[in-house]
């Protein structure tokens, strides 16, 4: 049983483009991007269990998000994709999907993917406490969140922050428990085979330069387990901030790549 949603945009389009988002934020933050790929793209925007309020579900595993997706994709007759992207622990997801699923795939984005922790389990856990409490915390104060994510660069209306974060902090209560734990346990620690099967893919892997130190590892993780990946620095982004809040511009590079001719 699955309990993701995927909506659609672009129907009229043949070309189709599996998009996984970020955690922690509703889908509707990623809607711009996907109606602008939808210009050129069948855009399949996927919704993790546990992340639609309105279904009163909980977040299992990137294992099984991507097992449910590619069970959607196969009941839709969808034996292939042009094109795959995913931000953060959605890039994790694109990961999982290339190396697990038997459907191929033309071009691949990870966008500052998250990469499973090689270190030992007891580490990991620890890992995970500090981060489960960092988002039991952070979404009970505003003032929190602002600093983690400045409203000049994350408001939509710097005018009306207040109501913006205060609309965030209301989504974000929406969580379980339960959901919180899996998304970065599950986020840091899924499982892929080693060494990675041969694809046929084109990779880019994107990281913005005001990210890089917080991502480093993921990307020497990237590198050594798909050395084919070309790396791409998105000038001046923080973590998400480009799909989220200028939409347009991803949009068109996104589509330079993915519509090159190969």
């Amino acid at each position: 049983m699955t309990d993701l949603y995927i909506r659609e945009y672009g129907n009229a389009h043949k070309k189709d483009l599996l998009f996984f988002p970020g955690s922690c934020e509703p889908w509707q933050e990623f809607a711009g991007a996907a109606e602008e790929l939808a210009q050129s793209f069948h855009v399949l925007l996927v919704v993790p269990d546990g992340q639609d309020p309105d279904e009163h579900t909980d977040f299992i595993s990137v294992e099984k998000t991507v097992e449910d997706t590619g069970a959607w994709l196969k009941t839709r007759g969808i034996d292939h994709l042009e094109a795959i992207y995913g931000l953060s622990y959605g890039g994790g997801m694109v990961t999982r999907f290339l190396v697990s699923q038997n459907i191929p795939v033309k071009k691949a984005i990870i966008d500052a993917g998250t990469a499973p922790y090689t270190y030992p389990k007891w580490i990991c856990k620890l890992i995970c406490v500090r981060d489960y409490f960092m988002v039991k915390v952070g979404r009970a104060s505003i003032g929190a969140m602002k600093m983690a994510f400045p409203p000049e660069r994350f408001a939509r209306n710097p005018d009306k922050a207040g109501e913006e974060y205060r609309e965030i902090q209301r989504y974000m209560k929406t969580y379980s428990n339960k959901t919180i734990w899996n998304i970065f346990w599950s986020a840091n620690n899924y499982e892929i085979p080693h060494p990675a099967p041969k694809l046929d893919t084109k990779i880019q892997f994107w990281v913005g330069t005001d990210e890089w130190g917080s991502r480093f590892r993921d990307l020497k993780w990237y590198q050594k387990y798909l050395p084919q990946l070309e790396l791409v620095r998105i000038a001046n982004m923080a973590h998400g901030e480009y799909v989220m809040m200028h939409p347009k511009e991803f949009a068109a590079k996104a589509l330079e790549f993915f519509e090159e001719e190969q």
